[in-house]
């Protein structure tokens, strides 16, 4: 079953259960994939989707960010409550532990001498390679821990 498909049927017994929440982000997300189709001429992949939800992700981020400083309990727990149904549709991602072998084997791979300066070639391969499986925030961190 691709993630469409999932997302589509999770979208229908939201609507049965009257989840009007649930609905309406399900809803959003079929609405960007649409878009998605659109630019890309063909169905978009599961790829294409995670990618999707993680900058639905990022932005609902931002707006618990911001709801944090402001006084609004009931906007903050509606927007986590978004992040939560999201979150569930993503893949698992590595372990801090996995992430920081596989960066170590690909510097190795790479022929990096100079982290400094090969830095933006291991972060491009990352994403080329593990872009659902890597956190890239995490791997961010790991290399500059390496600095």
């Amino acid at each position: 079953m691709t993630l469409i498909t999932q997302i589509t049927e999770d979208r229908k017994q939201a609507m049965r259960d009257k989840s009007e929440l649930k609905k309406t982000i399900l809803n959003f997300v079929l609405a960007q994939v649409k878009y998605k189709k659109i630019e890309l001429q063909k169905d978009p992949e599961d790829t294409d989707v995670v990618q999707i939800i993680k900058k639905e992700i990022k932005a609902i981020n931002e707006s618990i960010s911001f709801l944090e400083k402001s006084d609004k309990a009931q906007e903050l727990s509606e927007e986590i409550e978004k992040k939560t149904i999201l979150e569930a549709y993503l893949p698992q991602t590595l372990s801090r532990e996995k992430t920081e072998e596989i960066i170590k084997a690909m510097i190795t791979e790479l022929n990096i001498s100079e982290l400094k300066t090969g830095r933006w070639l291991v972060m491009k391969e990352l994403k080329a390679r593990y872009s659902n499986e890597i956190d890239g925030a995490v791997a961010n961190d790991i290399i500059n821990g390496m600095l």
